[in-house]
């Protein structure tokens, strides 16, 4: 397996820098797309699905002996960001970067499938390969589920994982219940009343109005939600007025909620209509507040979580296993999958 493994390194690298090299935003991976069904086929696949939710891919090997399928997933789409690096295949799109490692998640799962077919008389069952689109969105995952990825073979569990340049090459990290927060994008809008900055008194200020609305969504998380439980709130857009004296009719801000269970996520959602909805009464102005791009926070299964764990310690080097104590606030949409299959 090792010796096979060496053979195809020069090409997955090649793929990962090429991938790099041309990222593509959510549900616009379709050179990515691409390249990943004709190295399927090139290795000698032949169930292969195409355009799935879009742009998605699933793939299967049968081992040709009974025993349970088990899905790999990885994402494919990059993001809005311009990359500042001097790497020979740095992004050739402004704009486009591949900064969470998505180009390195496609490559890896390709490696994989490169190799199991190669050694499909080793083990029993089925293995299906989901190459997604729109992770960084949050739409990816649950678009594929909804187009039938986890059926026709239907899966018994499902397996990913996200690269990190946080710890050492070469360590493996596993955490079972809550490995990644869930996630919510929010959006405020407030409409007061605008006027010359002279006369403060005379208007109803939304700029003014949104500031304490800011430091009021933070009691949440310090006098709201139970303090043992990992909670982040932030505001990280605010866009408001034209000229330096003139208040403007109108504000609008918006940020991310990072919660680790269901019912906390809730719990913040409520609370923020809440306070928006009490402080803009108070002050004479109207609001709007709009929750987008829900993820669920990921929960490991217990036993796949341990299973996953067993293997790495045997294959890597003593210590290379690890066991997380605490969650990532990051989110990742591969929670959608453990709501539906046990799995890591």
């Amino acid at each position: 397996m090792e010796k096979i493994l060496q053979q195809l390194l020069p090409q997955i690298i090649n793929i990962r820098h090429t991938i790099h090299a041309n990222p593509e935003l959510a549900n616009e991976e379709i050179s990515t797309a691409s390249l990943v069904a004709s190295t399927l086929h090139n290795f000698g696949y032949t169930d292969i699905i195409e355009g799935i939710a879009g742009t998605g891919i699933t793939a299967v090997l049968d081992s040709g002996k009974p025993g349970k399928t088990v899905a790999l997933r990885a994402d494919m789409d990059a993001l809005p960001i311009d990359e500042q690096t001097y790497l020979e295949y740095k992004s050739t799109i402004k704009n486009k970067m591949h900064a969470c490692g998505h180009d390195g998640h496609t490559a890896t799962l390709l490696a994989v499938a490169g190799l199991l077919i190669q050694c499909r008389g080793q083990f029993r069952g089925k293995v299906k390969f989901i190459f997604q689109p729109a992770e960084e969105i949050g739409a990816g995952a649950l678009a594929m589920i909804n187009a039938g990825a986890l059926d026709n073979p239907k899966v018994d569990a499902v397996f990913g994982y996200h690269n990190t340049t946080k710890s050492k090459e070469g360590v493996f990290k596993v955490k079972a219940g809550c490995i990644h927060a869930g996630a919510d994008v929010f959006s405020i809008t407030i409409k007061g009343k605008g006027g010359h900055a002279a006369h403060p008194h005379l208007i109803s200020d939304p700029i003014y109005i949104g500031s304490l609305i800011i430091q009021a969504i933070q009691s949440i998380v310090s006098r709201l939600t139970l303090p043992a439980e990992a909670l982040v709130i932030s505001v990280t857009q605010f866009h408001a007025g034209t000229t330096h004296n003139v208040i403007p009719e109108e504000a609008t801000f918006g940020g991310t909620i990072r919660a680790v269970t269901t019912t906390t996520q809730q719990v913040v959602k409520d609370k923020i209509s809440e306070i928006v909805d009490k402080i803009c009464t108070i002050y004479g102005a109207t609001s709007t507040v709009e929750f987008t791009h829900h993820f669920p926070p990921t929960i490991n299964h217990i036993k796949e979580t341990e299973f996953a764990y067993n293997i790495a310690q045997k294959v890597l080097p003593t210590g290379n296993a690890e066991f997380l104590m605490q969650p990532s606030m990051a989110a990742e949409d591969f929670s959608h999958y453990l709501e539906k299959v046990p799995g890591c």
